[in-house]
């Protein structure tokens, strides 16, 4: 509880002092409306991924962060997981396999994909607005998708990868879990196949199989799609921009 604060005090002065020196860098330098945007969304970010890792205490001390789960600590603390990046803490308890575990940072990770957001957007702007043979909305598709696919892979299929054993099947245990207000039954899971390439994580049970990654894979095969027709129209679009017309 006493890490939650201080981070959150942290965060509210590190916010002041940063709109202190943006209004200074502004008034000095004007720059233009998607440059600004740039700078917010990169500030965003940096505090926001800052405020995921408890400012450096994740990874000094992570059980500080997770702290307790209630106030008579009545599902004790088992294991603590850090990724640096995406930045999580996740806090496993002895009741995670039917609730999944905690993110205490979380707030942190989605400020950071906010700023994120804010910066490729910013950024895309800047580089569509630039003269090209290509329409700017082909542009915007070839530049979006590898961009979506990127994210779907940082905040999806990168952190199934880095999972444990263990973890592995504390997720595919929670994926079968009925809901807790109905009578719980036994679930077996008998073996788990993960695959890099297309990504893929299948548990398999007793009964059925499932893959936990199957929204994932669709949304890069998507990504894919939309990357190759729209640099296909990009090419052509240049390539007729770039050929001489016929003279009268």
């Amino acid at each position: 509880m006493l890490a939650f604060y201080a981070v959150a005090l942290i965060s509210l002065f590190l916010v002041a002092a940063g709109s202190v020196a943006y209004l200074l860098w502004a008034a000095l330098r004007r720059p233009s409306r998607q440059v600004r945007w740039a700078v917010i969304g990169a500030g965003v970010a940096v505090l926001g991924y800052a405020a995921a890792v408890a400012y450096g205490l994740a990874f000094t001390d992570p059980v500080q962060v997770c702290g307790e789960k209630t106030l008579d600590n009545d599902f004790p603390l088992v294991r603590v997981r850090v990724n640096a990046f995406p930045p999580d803490v996740s806090c496993y308890w002895t009741d995670s396999g039917t609730y999944g575990p905690s993110h205490p940072t979380a707030l942190g990770t989605w400020v950071m994909w906010a700023g994120t957001g804010i910066l490729v957007v910013a950024l895309s702007v800047i580089l569509i607005g630039r003269r090209s043979r290509a329409s700017r909305w082909v542009r915007a598709g070839a530049i979006w998708s590898p961009l979506v696919a990127a994210m779907i892979w940082v905040t999806g299929v990168g952190p199934a990868m880095g999972l444990s054993r263990t973890e592995l099947y504390d997720e595919c245990l929670h994926a079968k879990t009925v809901p807790p207000e109905t009578k719980l039954i036994r679930i077996d899971v008998r073996d788990i196949e993960r695959t890099v390439f297309p990504p893929s994580l299948t548990c398999t049970y007793s009964d059925s199989e499932a893959d936990l990654l199957a929204p994932e894979r669709t949304g890069l095969l998507g990504c894919g799609v939309v990357f190759v027709a729209f640099t296909g129209v990009a090419l052509s679009q240049a390539a007729r921009a770039g050929r001489p017309r016929p003279s009268m």
